[in-house]
């Protein structure tokens, strides 16, 4: 129907639009959530420098006692695999992370391709490519499009499995089902509704429930490791002398949000502004529109719109993750693409020109967005952790306090290959680091700022002069550097 989306249009164009990731492919983890990706690159060091061990991942910012989980670390595992061969490197996990993604979009294509057609299907994976959330976190070291991989090989072998009466479909689907529940599962249940929803068009309810059974294990495992993340979270140590330190169990608060949350208009603003911007993009939004009138001649009409409501309810119960979070929006790129998709086949169908026209726009126009609003690097971050880095031991543990940088901040400690503390300053009690030095063993302190901070040092580090005192290049503050011990 269209050129650009005719077999060798559509592969050149994708793999043209994929290469362009390697524009931003370099050495160091920039931002937006580059505390996130912290966390995920030093899993994947720890398992480089100290051995696989899936049950036992660790973090950066407790100190020696470091086994904390996050999620269940095989994406960070397959990367540390892979550093064997090539030394630790950046650009290599992002590669990893970047083919990840590819499987993520094969899987799509393949899901709107059973549902959609050919012609939906190519025109949703080119536009799925260029929306900004994709263009970004696609190449970032980050675990989510893992988790999208996984659910969409679940889905898909689930549709396939329904249509074709096969078991084998769907135990390969319960198979992506286990994995994606211990890696986030907030991901992933979303898919039951419209999963649901499709046995029941296809008359296969019955059959479902059987075969259904195989989902057992998906559950017994996730239930597994939620035990296990319990026993291993509760038993990190209790630094409640530090200011907002908590151990890392579940809590409603932090997944779900408040309902007062929920009534503030800034929120709402919020997730409006990504939907705008990150999710659909300033050119993209017209043709969702246009997209949304022409879905209700689609054949699988109602998937769509219960996938729609089915991730409407995610947002809505993981609000806080999605307020703070711009990659919690991740799991709505998907429809977003298709309906996107369904606007450019409409708007083209009598000016097959226009196609080009508008793709062109919008790929454009999202591009320029992310690089006008991704890719920062903290500069001051990692030349404080450079001179850390230079003037400690590797095996040293290093308290640090940077302005706002509080307990589980990995950002610096990440950067400079030491396991620590980090304090800010609002926390910094007569007492914190006296006790972190008697009770957790930290060899050095590690203070940014205008002057010294000697007066926080009491007991046996009472009138303790720094070691080190080196002016910063890339922010107008001073490094402190204190030996607690040897």
């Amino acid at each position: 129907m269209f050129a650009l989306i005719k077999n060798h249009g559509f592969v050149l164009c994708l793999v043209l639009l994929i290469v362009l990731r390697f524009l931003h492919f370099g050495p160091e983890i920039d931002g937006p959530h580059d505390w996130r990706q912290c966390d995920t690159a030093w899993f994947i060091w720890d398992f480089y420098k100290n051995g696989i061990d899936l049950l036992h991942p660790a973090v950066c910012w407790m100190g020696a006692t470091d086994t904390l989980i996050l999620e269940f670390p095989l994406p960070e595992a397959l990367v540390a695999l892979g550093y064997h061969i090539t030394g630790e490197s950046i650009p290599f996990a992002r590669l990893i992370f970047l083919l990840i993604f590819s499987g993520a979009l094969y899987y799509f294509y393949k899901i709107v391709g059973l549902l959609f057609g050919e012609v939906i299907a190519k025109l949703s994976t080119l536009v799925y490519v260029v929306l900004p959330l994709s263009v970004y976190y696609s190449r970032a070291i980050h675990i989510d499009f893992s988790v999208l991989l996984l659910t969409q090989i679940m889905a898909y072998y689930f549709l396939k499995g329904v249509n074709h009466r096969r078991y084998a479909y769907i135990f390969l689907s319960s198979l992506a089902a286990a994995l994606a529940f211990v890696i986030k599962i907030p991901l992933a249940f979303y898919w039951a509704f419209p999963m649901l929803y499709y046995a029941f068009r296809q008359k296969a309810i019955w059959w479902t429930f059987k075969a259904g059974g195989f989902y057992i294990l998906a559950v017994v495992i996730f239930l597994f490791w939620q035990n296990h993340f319990y026993q291993i979270n509760n038993a990190a140590p209790d630094l409640y002398y530090i200011k907002n330190y908590h151990k890392m169990l579940p809590s409603a608060g932090w997944f779900f949000g408040s309902l007062a949350e929920r009534l503030l208009p800034y929120a709402w603003w919020t997730l409006f502004n990504r939907g705008v911007f990150e999710v659909a993009g300033l050119v993209g939004l017209p043709l969702l529109c246009i997209g949304l009138w022409q879905a209700k001649k689609l054949e699988h009409f109602r998937f769509l719109q219960i996938w729609i409501l089915a991730l409407i309810l995610f947002v809505i119960i993981f609000f806080h993750k999605n307020v703070v979070h711009n990659y919690y929006h991740l799991p709505l790129l998907a429809p977003v693409a298709i309906l996107i998709a369904l606007g450019l086949k409409r708007v083209a169908a009598s000016r097959p020109f226009w196609l080009y026209g508008l793709f062109g726009l919008m790929a454009g126009v999202n591009f320029i967005y992310a690089e006008l609003n991704y890719y920062k690097l903290p500069h001051d971050e990692i030349e404080i952790a450079s001179l850390i880095k230079r003037y400690t031991p590797d095996s040293a543990l290093v308290v640090v306090t940077y302005s706002l940088m509080d307990c589980r901040n990995p950002k610096i400690l990440y950067r400079a290959r030491r396991r620590g503390w980090s304090v800010e300053e609002a926390a910094l009690k007569p007492n914190v680091i006296e006790r972190l030095q008697k009770e957790q063993g930290a060899q050095y302190w590690i203070y940014v700022g205008n002057k010294s901070p000697g007066e926080q040092l009491t007991g046996q580090l009472s009138g303790l002069k720094p070691e080190r005192i080196i002016g910063l290049t890339s922010v107008n503050l001073t490094l402190y550097l204190f030996r607690l011990s040897d």
